[in-house]
């Protein structure tokens, strides 16, 4: 049974770094500070105040250029294999894995849950403002997700995962209502 809630902490500290790379791994580190989520000796790393204060640097960052219009398809690329590593890591930080070869399918599975979502967000984020929805807010939703949903895993399996498919389904049906609203006159749908 713990195993399950194990697993559920790392589906969600995974999917949450699929839509942000460095917010999870600095709340995750802020925690382990705190003494509020045990660490294995691998990932003790993540617990050094530096690292934290590195992490929610990072995590800035990235925030600002995703609200960037011109840069935010660039960063969503260029992030995609952070985006990965970071959910492997949480993932087996989560389980208790290490870093070695038995923690292969825990950094795995990690990696293919945060890369679902990463890919899933670049796919399914409406391109432009066309779609009457502001780029900015988008980019504040995944950050609140991010936010809400790093806190949220820590304490609470699976409901991260809950949130993030929230964020993604909101991407799409803006995508399609864009679709549909200019239906017929393609020449203003590009």
């Amino acid at each position: 049974m713990e195993i399950l809630l194990l697993i559920g902490i790392g589906v969600g500290l995974a999917s949450v770094a699929g839509l942000r790379a460095f917010l999870p791994l600095a709340l995750v580190g802020a925690f382990a500070l705190a003494g509020l989520f045990g660490l294995s000796a691998s990932f003790g790393f993540l617990a050094d105040a530096v690292v934290v204060a590195a992490l929610f640097a990072l995590a800035v960052a990235e925030g600002i250029l995703d609200k960037v219009a011109s840069l935010r398809r660039v960063v969503g690329f260029v992030m995609l294999p952070i985006r990965i590593a970071s959910g492997a890591v949480l993932f087996a930080a989560a389980t208790g894995a290490g870093l070695d070869a038995a923690s292969v399918p825990e950094l795995a599975a990690g990696g293919v849950v945060a890369g679902v979502v990463a890919i899933l967000g670049i796919v399914l984020r409406p391109a432009s403002s066309g779609s009457g929805v502001s780029p900015a807010f988008l980019s504040a939703m995944e950050d609140v997700v991010g936010i809400v949903g790093g806190i949220v895993a820590v304490f609470v399996a699976f409901v991260p995962l809950v949130l993030v498919a929230f964020v993604l389904f909101f991407f799409y049906r803006v995508r399609k209502r864009r679709g549909r609203k200019y239906e017929g006159l393609r020449i203003l749908g590009d």
